[in-house]
């Protein structure tokens, strides 16, 4: 058992009595179906958390619609990390609701706020020039390991690092439900990009180590990612995404062996064969961190 064909999109929705998710109209090869934003409340609540709101736009108007569905305001912003498919949404949301940011590198999300969008080297497709008309000063506060509740009433996580997609990439557990929101750490459908020189295999190779032995322990038993649908069982993922990473990495070294130049344009002919082309610019970037 490994990777799950999905026979339709995945669409969001509601998933348990405190997860509701609110999936972006943003699909692409890199976001696959679209980002997942994920909006958490105690059941009766009317204040929530909301995480990894992006694009801007129609994006945001729908989680605040969805919000107002449910009678809550927003009452905390959450990034899990900082790609721009999952925080451009942010300084619009923040300026609507006033609502407090919290994120693990917190001085990005106040430079996209001010206009002065800085990239993370070698992520694709970023782009925030729309945010320039949108300058405001946020309150934006780092989200650091350790146990997260940002207002009185709210759901109880967990913040537990897990770098190796990104150096900054982090997991929400949600205790009480025993979920954890888990970003662009892993998925469902398929693999993640380690986004070198952001990202570090070694690191990845670890977190998914962490990740198993959260599942093992009964900590963990759900996750909910941020493209495509929930994880039910996460120990089969878990197992294929690094069966496949390993794999990977014995293709590389193999190659090299038979001669191919310790170049990424050069590994990705011989390696990634049958690869989606609208996927080799992030593919690169995973060759760099195998090499």
């Amino acid at each position: 058992m490994g990777f799950v064909k999905d026979e339709a999109p995945w669409e969001g929705g509601r998933v348990s009595q405190r997860v509701l998710c609110v999936r972006a109209n943003n699909p692409s090869p890199m976001t696959y179906a679209g980002t997942n934003t994920w909006i958490v409340a105690e059941p009766g609540a009317h204040a929530c958390v909301v995480i990894d709101p992006a694009p801007e736009g129609e994006q945001v108007q729908r989680i605040l619609a969805a919000c107002e569905a449910q009678n809550m305001r927003v009452g905390a912003i959450v990034a899990t990390h900082d790609h721009p498919d999952h925080i451009e949404g942010i300084p619009q949301l923040a300026k609507k609701t006033g609502a407090p940011v919290y994120a693990p590198r917190e001085q990005r999300i106040v430079r996209l706020a001010a206009g002065e969008w800085e990239p993370v080297v070698g992520v694709a497709g970023e782009s925030a020039s729309s945010c320039s008309s949108d300058r405001q000063e946020l309150p934006v506060f780092h989200l650091a390991e350790g146990a997260f509740c940002p207002f009185e009433g709210a759901p109880k996580f967990e913040v537990l690092a897990l770098p190796g997609h990104s150096q900054d990439s982090v997991g929400l557990l949600l205790s009480s439900e025993k979920a954890l929101f888990t970003g662009d750490v892993l998925f469902r459908h398929g693999p993640t990009v380690v986004f070198y020189p952001d990202g570090v295999l070694g690191s990845y190779f670890e977190t998914l180590y962490k990740l198993e032995a959260l599942v093992r322990a009964g900590d963990a038993l759900r996750f909910y990612p941020g493209h495509g649908y929930p994880i039910e069982d996460p120990l089969p993922i878990i197992e294929a995404t690094r069966a496949h990473r390993e794999e990977r990495l014995s293709q590389v070294r193999e190659a090299l062996a038979s001669g191919t130049p310790a170049n990424p344009e050069a590994l990705f002919d011989v390696v990634y064969q049958g690869v989606d082309p609208a996927l080799r610019a992030p593919s690169l970037r995973s060759i760099r961190a195998q090499l």
